[in-house]
């Protein structure tokens, strides 16, 4: 089990270091870094495949790269992240949520509390690299379709892979995707209540307003104050269907962290 420290205070990175090399003298094989900005840790995590990471929110003046940097390991590789964070909860705990991390530890951290979460992002990754590829390849796909219900008496799978676009109606939702011109329309509690119960398989998706939820990965430009997102596409990226045109939010913050998600630094 290799762990990737995160963290531009060398005495936070070194306290990291003695509490993981002192309770895991077995089941650590190696501590990397500490990286003290983005581009170190992509490297470190390219040139040494760790299994976990310990992640800071901000580097240096770099304030959100702990978060471009947990939608990068999402998308690449996968692995738990234990963020360590010592922003206020509106900026840091109300960030990290949607990145899906494996847990959150405000600083200063507990050493006891610390070595709990690691021990359990132990276990985890050792079953899931254990029995995780077998379960999937029993079931191919089962676990990456989002089940609606359509009608009385009526549920439809919606492929994960083929979504573009969730926007919501009251209670009603449309899902557009790449591969049927008409919306999938099915009921729902509201479109936050249903982005937040499904946020493991949705994890490359991002909440927009309370009207929409849209893939990261479909986006083709922002122009005007507004996200471009084509309506059809054949997976080569041509599209039939022109865009679907989303509004950003004015709000300073809300503009920020949706370029984090989307890895872009302004």
């Amino acid at each position: 089990m290799k762990v990737l420290i995160v963290e531009d205070d060398p005495f936070i990175a070194d306290d990291l270091k003695f509490e993981i090399s002192t309770r895991f003298p077995a089941g650590i094989s190696e501590i990397i870094g500490p990286a003290t900005n983005y581009a170190d840790a992509v490297s470190l995590i390219y040139s040494s495949s760790p299994d976990l990471v310990l992640l800071d929110i901000s580097l240096g003046e770099d304030k959100d790269a702990g978060i471009r940097l947990a939608h990068f390991i999402n998308q690449q590789i996968c692995i738990p992240i234990i963020f360590l964070s010592g922003l206020p909860k509106q900026i840091g705990f109300d960030q990290a949520k949607f990145l899906c991390p494996f847990d959150f530890i405000h600083k200063p951290f507990d050493p006891g509390i610390l070595a709990e979460k690691i021990e359990l992002a132990i276990i985890y990754q050792s079953q899931r690299k254990n029995i995780g590829q077998t379960n999937l390849s029993s079931t191919p796909g089962a676990h990456n379709k989002l089940m609606v219900t359509t009608g009385f008496n009526e549920i439809t799978a919606i492929p994960v892979r083929n979504l573009i676009l969730l926007e919501a109606d009251d209670k009603i939702i449309r899902a557009f995707t790449t591969n049927n011109k008409q919306s999938i329309d099915f009921t729902s509690p509201g479109l936050k209540n249903f982005y937040k119960n499904n946020l493991f398989m949705l994890k490359d998706f991002y909440q927009l307003n309370r009207k929409h939820v849209f893939n990261l990965n479909m986006v083709h430009k922002i122009k005007n104050n507004h996200i471009l997102i084509p309506k059809l596409s054949n997976g080569l990226g041509n599209t039939t269907e022109g865009f679907f045109q989303l509004p950003i939010p004015k709000n300073g913050d809300s503009k920020k962290l949706l370029y984090a998600r989307l890895g872009y630094k302004n």
